[in-house]
């Protein structure tokens, strides 16, 4: 039997929104809270959501930073809570009814009910302070990635081969691909002399360009991500798979480090996906590209080529004002 606090002694429950409103009224309504209360948010322990879920909910993780809207609720949009009725339906409603019953009250239309359902839900959401963010533990992840471009569209971040195959030599010289080449440790100039890529810069290229960082895939890695690229136009990016509390707790107005990840050749239109182990951890900032999740894309890297999770599993934090760009 549900431990529904006894009605306070001489009680006049006929007149209930006086009771309700009576101190003695209040302490019972919130006697009832403690002891049937609503959590709008409770994990069982059964409970599991697949990759292509966890994908969806770090979408609109991301798209709420950027947007600045409030995490919270951008994450209940995709994990509604848990309705009051439930509670009230299932474990106080036929309890109380009996009660009342048993001192001889008859609610034959429900108002006294009614009444009480509406102070009790006032009082156990007063309570409640359960979040969204309680679902979720370290073992639930999602894909994150970060591609070298700040154009708000992956479309818009593209790299194009002016043949009808992905080859280092035959790559436009762009400013996506300036931007993504010094962040994964390499200059235009470089690029060419190693690639012997003789196109002119199809646009504006930012003059001294340096490198932001050493390399973190040898040259062959890199040949190799855009050789097997299997599009003609791509864009590069980093991957791995990360734990959800990870991605709420980032501020991506900041540095993030991921301390293990993956350097990527990603197609987001037609679907194509090659990968090299990054040599290291790795730091990127807001200027130099955008966060996406498996989320955004129609194929998500697991989707295209069947990838095994746990390998790919990696943590992501805000970096600390110790952390060093990748030397």
């Amino acid at each position: 039997m549900p431990l529904i606090p006894a009605f306070p002694e001489h009680a006049d429950l006929v007149d209930i929104d006086a009771f309700l409103a009576s101190e003695t009224g209040s302490a019972w309504i919130a006697r009832l809270a403690g002891a049937m209360p609503h959590t709008r948010y409770w994990r069982d322990r059964s409970d599991f959501w697949p990759l292509k879920q966890l994908n969806a909910l770090a979408a609109r993780i991301i798209d709420a930073h950027y947007e600045g809207q409030d995490v919270e609720c951008a994450m209940e949009a995709e994990f509604p809570p848990a309705e009051f009725g439930d509670t009230w339906h299932h474990e106080i409603a036929p309890h109380l009814r009996d009660q009342l019953d048993a001192v001889g009250i008859g609610d034959t239309d429900g108002e006294i009910r009614a009444a009480i359902r509406s102070a009790w839900d006032n009082a156990a959401a007063d309570r409640d302070d359960s979040r969204v963010a309680d679902l979720f533990a370290s073992h639930d992840r999602c894909e994150l990635l970060f591609r070298f471009s700040t154009a708000q569209w992956p479309v818009d971040s593209l790299i194009h081969s002016h043949k009808p195959w992905p080859e280092p030599s035959a790559l436009s010289v762009t400013r996506n691909l300036q931007l993504a080449l010094s962040n994964l440790g390499y200059t235009i100039t470089e690029f060419r002399k190693r690639s012997k890529n003789r196109h002119p810069a199809a646009e504006y290229l930012q003059r001294s360009a340096r490198r932001r960082r050493a390399p973190i895939v040898t040259w062959d890695q890199l040949n190799e991500l855009i050789e097997n690229a299997c599009s003609t136009s791509f864009l590069f990016c980093l991957n791995a798979i990360v734990p959800i509390p990870d991605l709420i707790a980032l501020d991506l107005g900041k540095p993030v480090t991921f301390d293990k990840c993956w350097v990527a050749s990603l197609d987001p239109v037609n679907g194509t996906f090659q990968d090299a182990e990054a040599n290291g951890p790795v730091r990127v900032r807001p200027e130099d590209g955008r966060f996406l999740s498996g989320g955004h894309l129609r194929w998500s890297p697991e989707n295209i080529c069947a990838l095994y999770p746990p390998f790919y599993h990696a943590s992501v934090r805000n970096a600390e004002l110790c952390d060093s760009y990748r030397p």
